[in-house]
């Protein structure tokens, strides 16, 4: 079985895996939330805002503060949606199954035994290359 071959048989088995399931369900349901949506939309907005009122030569800095008020509002009503801190929460779990994923193929490719690679500890990037596993 050639390499490609085996490639594609893993990123079936990726789509079946539970966290990956879970994951794509917890993403739709943030996608099918409109008032969600409309306050996603509402804080791009105010963002693009923000950005075209600090280009400006003349920035209103009165405006800005009440941009950045609003921003941080929308923000904080992003994040403590239930939806999206479940979405968020079964992302990050995909997210580290991935990155053990990676690091057994990086490991691997690098002449490691991959039945011996160590997947027990946190693969989360600490932004130290010192304790890197391999970026994914």
């Amino acid at each position: 079985m050639d390499i490609i071959t085996l490639a594609r048989e893993l990123g079936a088995a990726i789509q079946q895996d539970e966290l990956y399931i879970d994951y794509k369900i917890k993403e739709q349901n943030v996608e099918c939330d409109m008032e969600l949506q409309k306050t996603i939309e509402d804080f791009n907005s105010k963002k693009s805002e923000i950005n075209i009122e600090i280009s400006k030569d003349n920035a209103d800095s009165k405006k800005i503060d009440e941009l950045n008020s609003s921003i941080g509002e929308l923000y904080k009503k992003i994040t403590q949606n239930p939806k999206m801190e479940e979405y968020n929460e079964a992302k990050q779990k995909f997210d580290d199954r991935l990155q053990k994923v990676s690091l057994i193929i990086n490991s691997a490719s690098a002449g490691q035994d991959p039945y011996s690679v160590d997947i027990s500890e946190d693969t989360s990037c600490t932004g130290s290359c010192q304790t890197c596993h391999g970026c994914s």
